[in-house]
C-alpha cells in the first residue's frame, strides 16, 4: 500500500478513535495492524491492501452496541472514495464485519481470518495482561475465597483473574492461522507464568489443573 493511502486511513481511524476509551484506542489499531501484516507476509495470495484497510477501518466503530457492524457501515461509506473498487470494498467490509469476538463468526475470507487473528492476539501477553486490568467496569481483582476459579465458574463480569479463565487463555484454540496459534500459545504462556506469579504473591499454591 502506497504511504498516501496509508495516511488517508490512518487519519480517518484517529478521527474516529481520537476520544476512544479504555482499550480500543488508536494504539491498539496500530498493533493489530502490525499483526495482521505480519501474518500476511505467509500469505502472499491474499489482497494485502484489503486486509491492511480493513484492519485499519476495524474498530471505528467503537462506543456503538455493536461496532463490528457499525466499522462495516463506516468502511462502506469511506472506501470508494480511496480508490476501492466494489469488490475490494466489499472483502474488507466482510472481514470488518466478522472480526468481533463476541459474535462468533468465522470469516468466509482468508483476509478475514487474518484480521480475525490479529485481532485475538492483542488480548494475549503483555499487551493483554494491561488491556485486562485497563477494563471500563469495577471489576474485583479476584475473589479471595477462590482467586483462580477452581471451584466455580469464572465469572469475568465481577473478577479481572476470572477473565483470564473465562476467555484469554482460551483464544488460542480459536484462531484460523497456524502462524497466529504459535504467537497465541507463546503469549498465553507468558500470562500464566504472571498468574503463577500472582500466585505466589498472594499466598496460595497455583492450580495444577492442564486447563490453568
Amino acid at each position: 500500500m502506497d504511504a498516501a493511502l496509508q495516511t488517508q486511513l490512518r487519519d480517518i481511524a484517529d478521527e474516529y478513535l481520537r476520544d476512544a476509551g479504555g482499550s480500543h484506542q488508536l494504539e491498539h489499531t496500530l498493533r493489530v495492524l502490525g499483526n495482521a501484516m505480519a501474518l500476511a507476509a505467509y500469505y502472499p495470495d491474499i489482497d494485502h491492501d484489503v486486509l491492511e484497510a480493513a484492519a485499519w477501518l476495524h474498530d471505528v466503530g467503537r462506543g456503538q452496541r455493536n461496532h463490528a457492524e457499525v466499522s462495516a457501515r463506516i468502511a462502506t461509506e469511506r472506501l470508494p472514495a480511496l480508490g476501492f473498487s466494489p469488490e475490494r470494498a466489499a472483502l474488507a467490509v466482510s472481514a470488518i464485519a466478522d472480526h468481533r469476538f463476541s459474535a462468533g463468526r468465522i470469516p468466509a475470507s482468508q483476509e478475514g481470518k487474518i484480521l480475525q487473528d490479529a485481532d485475538r492476539l492483542d488480548a494475549l501477553g503483555a499487551i493483554g495482561i494491561a488491556r485486562a486490568f485497563s477494563f471500563e467496569g469495577s471489576r474485583e481483582f479476584y475473589d479471595l475465597a477462590d482467586p483462580f476459579a477452581e471451584g466455580r465458574t469464572p465469572d469475568d463480569s465481577r473478577y479481572t483473574v476470572d477473565h483470564f479463565y473465562a476467555k484469554l487463555l482460551r483464544l488460542p484454540e480459536t484462531l484460523h492461522t497456524p502462524e497466529a496459534r504459535q504467537m497465541a500459545q507463546r503469549r498465553a504462556e507468558f500470562m500464566r507464568i504472571y498468574l503463577h506469579e500472582l500466585a505466589t504473591e498472594i499466598g496460595v499454591p497455583y492450580p495444577a489443573r492442564e486447563d490453568r
